[in-house]
């Protein structure tokens, strides 16, 4: 059985690209527009991990992962946040918010990505 994730992005070039890489990983892959759609999905089903791409935290990332971990079934989702903005920014939303796994800066390599979304979905393997 593939490992399901669910995939963030608004921007359609950048979210293909991510879906592409995850699906030649062997996993099974749902994106959608914003934190609103993710967490519609995750009303229905739990995946292995999300991965947030963000590149403006008022785009809904902020109010995504609040409301992730506030989440009875879906707060142990792990999330991997792909972001442009820097260490004090990224901090300053994302302190304290469990279930962010890891965050990667963009641009980020095929090979951290897919390293970050393996770690993820071991670490819901394990829990």
């Amino acid at each position: 059985m593939k490992n399901s994730v669910v995939v963030v992005d608004d921007v359609p070039e950048s979210q293909e690209s991510s879906t592409a890489l995850l699906t030649a990983e062997g996993y099974e892959v749902e994106s959608v527009a914003n934190g609103e759609g993710a967490l519609q999905v995750l009303s229905k089903r739990r995946p292995a991990a999300v991965l947030f791409q963000v590149l403006d935290p008022a785009n809904g990332a902020i109010d995504f992962v609040r409301r992730l971990a506030l989440s009875r079934h879906a707060s142990s989702v792990p999330v991997v946040v792909v972001t442009a903005l820097n260490e004090y920014q990224v901090g300053s939303f994302l302190d304290g918010v469990p279930g962010v796994r890891r965050v990667l800066h963009s641009p980020c390599t095929p090979e951290a990505l897919r390293q970050a979304m393996a770690d993820a979905v071991r670490y819901t393997k394990a829990s």
